[in-house]
């Protein structure tokens, strides 16, 4: 199996390529993983944004592109956001696979809101990784917007590694984005493990 830093250059390599001005930040459990949250990924997800990523009259514009300058090992597969019921953000997805199984699957998230590009804007640079990573807080706001059980999981530890800014800005973006409750709910029982440990070291 490729390891994450042939990815992260495979997919630096195919985007410089391309002609036009493109926007990536890696997220998802590979991002968790980068920022301490213990945890497995079997895919390598990124958030991309290009002007003919959103072009209304051929929302598969960046695709027809992405695929004449994909190198022969591999398959993508188009995705339109209506097309995928678990996801309430109905992100336009690419799916990359390596036809020979040496590299994790790839998938392209096509940035769709503001705060999205807000996320990629300030995604921040981890020594050894080639690819700016989406800061905590955002990346806690895209999870609280999926529904798995992993992405509460990562939630739960991404929160226990942030700095109380980092916290706060997670409020924030939750509040934003209509998923307050929801992170309330998801850190709930932290804090009555904190009351919990707080009692027993009073006592």
């Amino acid at each position: 199996m490729k390891s994450i830093e042939d990815t992260l250059k495979t997919i630096e390599d195919i985007i410089k390529t391309i002609p036009a001005n493109i926007e990536v930040a890696l997220i998802g459990g590979f991002a968790a993983i980068l920022h301490g949250v213990e945890r497995t990924t079997l895919d390598i997800d990124f958030c991309v944004y290009s002007s003919i990523i959103n072009a209304p009259h051929e929302p598969s514009a960046f695709y027809n592109i992405l695929i004449k300058h994909l190198p022969e090992r591999f398959e993508a597969r188009f995705v339109k956001g209506s097309s995928i019921p678990d996801d309430p953000l109905k992100h336009d997805i690419i799916f990359i696979n390596d036809r020979l199984g040496e590299f994790l699957r790839i998938d392209l998230l096509m940035a769709r809101y503001k705060w999205e590009l807000e996320a990629i804007h300030s995604a921040v640079n981890i020594a050894g990784i080639s690819v700016p990573v989406i800061t905590k807080p955002y990346l806690a706001a895209m999870k609280l917007r999926s529904s798995g059980y992993k992405d509460a999981h990562d939630i739960e530890g991404l929160f226990n590694l942030m700095s109380e800014e980092e916290k706060a800005k997670t409020i924030e973006l939750a509040k934003r984005i209509g998923r307050d409750q929801k992170l309330y709910t998801i850190l709930t029982p932290l804090q009555e493990k904190s009351d919990d440990d707080l009692e027993e070291e009073i006592i």
